[in-house]
């Protein structure tokens, strides 16, 4: 795998990237049980940070993150994590456009693992043409053939959506900088995910036994505040992973449509998986309670899945990690393989031709 960089016309920067000699790319539990340590794989050096602190002191009106898919899901989580405490908007585009509001007084994020995604580099393209101030994250292809803004260069050979956490400890600290904030302890993070990992099978409910309960189900992962990205994340792992079909949705959001959408004389295949946290407001805890009871009435047989995080990023990793293990151990159940996206790989080439 090749070795991470950052490049810039104006500086002289390499950040190296260490991976653990166990990883192999082609298998997905393989890759799912290194999440921990992915968090801190990655060293994002100073004078990168540096860049990142001159532009906030110049002025940030807003930060805006590109991405598709997997490499999309990284801006949701900074998004949905510092939006109580940023004062700058941040804003993420899965789209070949980019809104009238981002102005080049606005940062821009681009994340595309194959570096090559065209929705990204349209909206990239936009973006640059607008003015804006740019960051891209890649592992090589088209977007790192520019050297007009930061680039930083992820290890070739991953599955995109198992970069996360690399991405995550990449484009955090960025945003924090950008935004004036303190930067996240990454070292903690790791030692208290793989602490947790080591216990799943002491837990009432481990890995493999939510997936036993999905294999004639089809999951509804259930999420609020800074949790609904980690409910998005669950979903898309199960169709990329389980090659199932699964749906997330928000409360209180919810509450005012989907809730009506299970009649029981019509049968109902879907299982909610309510994801709980120690930091949702009292009435978004009250809602999220009766909303369990009333699936649970009508024999929906609703499962609670809470971790217990020192923080909300702690809260957010440790249910990514466990979920998207949960999605491999259904690959398994299913018998399929948990790597292989044929279907998105096919339409790229009739996109293409």
């Amino acid at each position: 795998m090749k070795q991470s960089s950052l490049r810039n016309d104006d500086l002289d920067v390499t950040s190296i990237m260490t991976l653990p000699i166990t990883i192999k790319p082609e298998n997905m539990r393989n890759l799912v049980e290194h999440f921990p340590q992915f968090l801190t794989s990655l060293r994002v050096d100073e004078k990168l940070l540096e860049v990142s602190a001159r532009y906030q002191k110049e002025g940030v009106s807003g930060i805006c993150f590109l991405g598709m898919g997997g490499s999309s899901i990284a801006g949701n989580y900074v998004r949905a994590l510092l939006s109580d405490v940023s004062i700058i908007p941040i804003f993420v585009v899965r789209d070949y456009t980019v809104p009238a509001f981002v102005t080049k007084e606005w940062i821009v994020i681009a994340v595309s693992y194959s570096g090559n995604t065209e929705e990204t580099l349209s909206a990239l393209s936009m973006t640059a043409n607008i003015g804006c101030r740019i960051f891209t994250v890649a592992s090589g292809g088209k977007m790192t053939q520019s050297a007009n803004h930061p680039q930083y260069l992820l290890p070739e050979g991953l599955q995109p959506r198992s970069t996360l956490p690399l991405i995550l400890s990449v484009v955090l600290p960025i945003t924090e900088t950008l935004a004036g904030l303190e930067r996240t302890n990454f070292l903690e993070l790791e030692k208290t995910l793989l602490k947790k990992a080591a216990t799943w099978n002491d837990w009432h409910l481990p890995p493999k036994d939510v997936a036993n309960s999905l294999i004639e189900k089809i999951p509804l992962f259930i999420g609020a505040g800074h949790l609904i990205p980690v409910a998005y994340r669950a979903k898309c792992q199960i169709n990329e992973n389980s090659k199932a079909l699964a749906f997330n949705s928000e409360i209180p959001e919810s509450n005012h449509n989907e809730i009506e959408s299970f009649i029981e004389k019509y049968g109902c295949t879907i299982r909610p998986i309510f994801l709980r946290s120690n930091y949702a407001p009292s009435r978004v805890k009250r809602r999220l309670d009766v909303t369990f009871d009333l699936y649970n009435e009508m024999g929906l047989e609703p499962l609670n899945l809470e971790v217990n995080g020192k923080t909300k990023l702690e809260e957010m990793l440790l249910l990514t990690h466990f979920l998207d293990m949960v999605s491999v151990e259904l690959a398994e159940l299913r018998n399929v393989d948990p790597v292989s996206v044929e279907r998105i790989k096919e339409l790229k080439h009739r996109l293409r031709n």
